[in-house]
């Protein structure tokens, strides 16, 4: 199995604030910490005054997490992360920036609650697969044509997160499991949710698409995109 030094390196908020993130070298750690962070701020987080809940889905090494709680002192996190190497990693990189008590790591995979879900990662093979290792189910990774580790769980719901709670912001990244997540019921508890959404083949047999995420959005949201209609790509979603 291959080994990953870790490193740590300094990296500022979307808002300015300097942060400290460990980060396992010759993987997607740093690219995903830099996308976040300072001026590339893909989550839309620079000016965003949050108060209150947010939730952060597929929470990787903490790269949204531990910046908006940094950048927002009143604001608490729920973070679910399936893989345990992650995990630790996200504690870790919450301790060093002081953030812990606000954080709630929560152990899992979301969808529709109940359903069992898979989560391939650990991938040998060439660079990519190196590359990818840490990210669960990775679309650039054929998981069954290299060795890997697997890690199953009961999906978590939205409100199996939050209960009758109001989220002020939420992101989510979860490589496919976005779309049982957000038509597990509860949806119109969260004011804004931001993040990424894959040609994922949905029940139907259809291939999920910007139009069948503003379907599935649109009831309770006003969504706004980027990338090919087809996927992957980003979406916005205000709550109404």
């Amino acid at each position: 199995m291959a080994r990953y030094d870790v490193l740590r390196a300094w990296f500022q908020t979307p808002n300015g604030k300097p942060c400290i993130f460990y980060l396992r070298e010759g993987t997607n750690d740093w690219n995903t910490a830099n996308s976040c962070l300072g001026d590339n701020d893909e989550y839309q987080l620079r000016g965003r005054r949050i108060e209150g809940l947010a939730l952060d889905i597929g929470g990787y090494l903490g790269s949204v997490a531990i910046p908006l709680l940094i950048d927002n002192p009143n604001a608490t996190v729920i973070c679910v992360e399936p893989i345990t190497e992650n995990l630790d990693l996200i504690a870790r990189n919450a301790k060093v920036n002081g953030v812990s008590s606000r954080l709630t790591l929560i152990p899992g995979a979301v969808g529709k609650s109940g359903d069992r879900v898979s989560i391939a990662y650990r991938f040998e093979g060439g660079e990519n697969e190196l590359h990818h290792a840490f990210v669960g189910n990775a679309n650039t990774v054929q998981a069954d044509a290299v060795p890997h580790q697997t890690v199953t769980y009961p999906a978590l719901g939205i409100r199996d997160l939050i209960g009758d709670r109001d989220v002020e912001w939420a992101k989510i990244d979860a490589e496919g499991g976005e779309w049982s997540f957000l038509a597990s019921g509860g949806l119109a508890q969260i004011a804004t949710i931001v993040g990424e959404f894959h040609p994922t083949v949905l029940p139907d047999g259809a291939m999920g698409s910007q139009a069948r995420l503003r379907a599935l959005l649109e009831p309770t949201h006003a969504v706004t995109f980027t990338g090919p209609d087809e996927g992957p790509g980003g979406f916005t979603a205000n709550r109404r």
